[in-house]
């Protein structure tokens, strides 16, 4: 075997490597229908903050999913009501500050975030989620899961990313007189996955017999 077939078949274990690191490269939040505008949003008090860390469009009225196993980590991270919102995904909830589960008026922006909390996701899972609110006039629940009053939700995210690793969610808690600013109360999420997704195992051995064909065409070219 001469140095170009050897050089073949390297490269081809290298090429099969780099396949198994980029299959798990690209999966994470999948946004599903709704409509999406650019930032800023008319009367969002958090438009500065938001486009400074690279969140530029916000779609609405869209449910979210996932699309690999993994963990999100929420975080309650800002609010802008008058109301008392509340925050829950499967069953756990987010506290907004010391009055318990529930966010107040004026509460500011902090994108670190607090009161995290996780749970575990699996493959094309449409998260289970939602927001509600003490407002009788309230779009309560904005369910995700059920596909119940989207148009309370807005998801925040990044036109530049090529996978969604890190979303926000914006409630809008008003039914009428809807301000549409999306900014009640703000949940940061951050998709986690379980770990780099393995090649199947006939490619690993189809892997292996190239390596040690690549290995054998070396010791061959030494000896000649």
């Amino acid at each position: 075997m001469n140095r170009a077939k050897t050089l073949t078949l390297a490269t081809a274990c290298g090429c099969l490597l780099t396949m198994a690191a980029s299959m798990s490269a690209h999966a994470a939040f999948v946004i599903q229908g709704g409509s999406t505008q650019n930032l800023p949003i008319t009367g969002n008090d958090f438009n500065s903050e938001l486009i400074a860390l690279g969140f530029d469009q916000m779609t609405s009225g869209a449910q979210l999913s996932v699309s690999q196993d993994g963990f999100i980590d929420f975080y309650y991270i800002g609010a802008e009501s008058s109301y008392n919102n509340r925050f829950t995904a499967q069953s756990n909830a987010l506290p907004g500050n010391s009055q318990g589960f529930f966010t107040e008026n004026d509460e500011g922006f902090n994108f670190s975030g607090y009161a995290g909390f996780s749970i575990a996701v699996s493959a094309n899972d449409i998260l289970n989620f939602s927001f509600t609110s003490d407002d009788a006039n309230a779009l309560t629940p904005v369910d995700n899961f059920n596909n119940t009053n989207l148009q309370g939700l807005g998801i925040y995210d990044s036109s530049e990313s090529g996978s969604l690793q890190q979303v926000v969610l914006g409630y809008n808690d008003q039914m009428f007189n809807d301000d549409k600013d999306f900014e009640d109360m703000l949940v940061r999420a951050d998709f986690r996955p379980v770990s780099a997704v393995p090649l199947p195992a006939a490619a690993w051995l189809f892997g292996a017999g190239l390596a040690s064909l690549a290995g054998f065409a070396r010791r061959s070219a030494k000896r000649s």
